[in-house]
């Protein structure tokens, strides 16, 4: 994100935009009623499209935005009385006190802990507590809308890692997110007040997210009895830069890489030890490290520009000891690229649905989609076809037969019998593909799954069965230049509606002269490949 100043004047019209329905209840244009226990909107200041659920309303303290409270800038905080009477309605992981699915005896670090096992011991059914892991469902619409980035947004209650020795974790429709767990593992949130953190979702999730369902769960792994809640969480979509509203610096050991924690966004500290973040406004954690030194955290509440005064802010000092370090979070969790660089107009429909389907590999993501496709990448979309046509997960094969590669995408293929090599220890990856040799390794997915014993070296005791499977088209026009080896799988691929031709009734096979090879005529394209992996998927499975 670029260092940049936002106005007083942005700040004063965050503030003044919040528009009052009635006596104690609020609307502003990039959160709705605030009183809503759901709302998604689409193309606010802030988003393309914004989902919350769960009200802003400190914990269900009736008084609270009556008395100003707003956790969108940091500044009016609220501290509210605990446990809190429960509303049925409320959606499911909000306004409730957890304690995390390891708890089991009667163990409690915190009054939130203290409150939840009256509730254990059934004294205490009046209040709001949840059992288990928390878990929060966001169900929207994102029809029409590509995702290019995506942040999330917890209110959170009186996490106290720091304080407690609790650890959580954080999954993201039932994977691992520890971009968001490290946050919340990093801050010492000593309730009963709430503030808003802030992570960036990395490009791994984009298809989770355009799925229109997003399940946010977050669980205590060591049962400790540290009770936490959440007042809310939002989704922001295609986000405006603009959000990252706050701003800080700091001091830490000179020429330290410090990050902002739930981001993979990093700086280098001065010859002086001195940087500076802009930041969501709400609670923040950094993370600085430097070879020689063990890593340091801090944490703390950024203000919206302008708000707050300069005695308030939060000026974080990390002095590191010298020693070993840990490595820093694998940062391609962190990655926030966006599902292609460059696509054709005509195809950006069915890739968008390829991203939504999680058909489109981590090597094609953020890339130009118009190039040519090499075998290295087409067996990655390949496997990624297999294991959405029949729900396994692919596993490399154990002993690597390639000295030319170690790609886990073309291992699993290999694995699989989608490809095999170019010879007995190459695989020859940057190789590129033509049309005829993608129709006959996404067949190959097909035969795995629909052949009971079919192999590679099996292929051809099943050709019988195979051929009864599908009636054979009429010839395309230039069926003379299809490989003997290709022509099954080249019809048995236009049969089902996956593979057209290129006009004219020709299917384009290889390139068959020295012309058509410098032009490139007939290679397979990563959006071609994407395209007829999704078609395969939907009109096979």
């Amino acid at each position: 994100m670029k260092k940049r100043i936002v106005s007083l004047a942005l700040a004063a019209l965050m503030l003044f935009s919040l528009l009052p329905l009635t006596a104690g209840a609020i609307s502003d244009a990039a959160n709705g009623d605030w009183s809503a226990k759901t709302v998604t909107l689409k193309n606010t200041a802030e988003a393309e499209l914004s989902v919350r659920v769960g009200d802003i309303d400190a914990l269900n303290d009736a008084e609270a935005v009556a008395d100003g409270y707003s956790p969108f800038t940091a500044t009016t905080q609220r501290s509210h009385g605990y446990p809190w009477a429960k509303d049925d309605a409320d959606p499911a992981g909000t306004d409730r006190i957890y304690v995390g699915s390891k708890q089991t005896g009667d163990a409690a670090t915190d009054g939130y802990g203290g409150c939840y096992q009256f509730f254990k011991s059934g004294e205490d059914q009046e209040n709001a507590f949840g059992t288990g892991a928390l878990a929060i469902t966001m169900n929207y619409d994102a029809a029409g809308v590509s995702v290019k980035n995506a942040l999330l947004q917890l209110c959170i209650d009186d996490f106290q890692a720091l304080s407690f020795g609790s650890k959580f974790s954080v999954t993201l429709n039932g994977k691992d997110a520890p971009f968001i767990a490290e946050l919340l593992n990093q801050v010492d949130q000593t309730g009963p007040t709430s503030y808003i953190v802030s992570a960036i979702i990395p490009a791994s999730f984009f298809s989770d997210i355009a799925s229109g369902k997003l399940v946010v769960t977050i669980d205590e792994t060591t049962g400790i009895g540290d009770g936490y809640a959440i007042d809310f969480a939002k989704l922001l979509v295609n986000y405006d830069s603009k959000i990252f509203t706050g701003r800080f610096i700091g001091t830490t050991v000179p020429g330290a890489t410090v990050r902002l924690l739930g981001t993979s966004t990093t700086v280098t500290a001065s010859v002086s030890g001195g940087f500076e973040f802009e930041a969501v406004p709400g609670l923040n954690a950094i993370r600085a490290s430097k070879n020689g030194y063990k890593e340091g955290y801090d944490f703390g509440i950024v203000f919206a520009e302008g708000m707050g005064s300069a005695d308030e802010r939060w000026q974080p000092s990390v002095d590191l000891e010298e020693g070993a370090g840990t490595a820093d979070i694998d940062f391609t969790q962190f990655g926030v690229t966006n599902a292609w660089e460059n696509a054709s107009a005509w195809a950006t429909a069915e890739l968008t649905e390829a991203d939504r389907m999680g058909l489109i590999p981590d090597s094609l993501k953020g890339q130009d989609l118009t190039k040519p496709i090499t075998r290295a990448e087409f067996a990655a979309v390949s496997v990624k076809a297999y294991e959405a046509l029949s729900g396994t997960k692919a596993q490399p094969v154990a002993n690597n037969p390639f000295t030319d590669t170690t790609d886990a995408e073309v291992l699993k293929a290999y694995n699989v019998g989608v490809t095999n090599g170019t010879s007995a220890t190459a695989f020859s990856p940057n190789v590129l593909l033509n049309r005829e040799q993608a129709a006959t390794m996404l067949t190959r997915v097909y035969k795995k799954i629909a052949l009971d014993g079919w192999t590679l070296e099996t292929d051809g005791n099943f050709a019988a069965q195979f051929s009864a499977m599908f009636t054979r088209p009429d010839p395309f026009a230039d069926d003379a230049k299809i490989s003997g080896w290709a022509k099954d799988c080249v019809y048995f691929m236009a049969a089902n509606g996956i593979i057209n031709g290129i006009g004219d009734n020709l299917f384009a096979p290889k390139a068959t002269t020295a012309a058509e090879t410098a032009m490139g005529y007939a290679q397979a394209t990563r959006e071609q490949a994407l395209l007829i992996a999704t078609r395969m998927v939907k009109n096979l499975a």
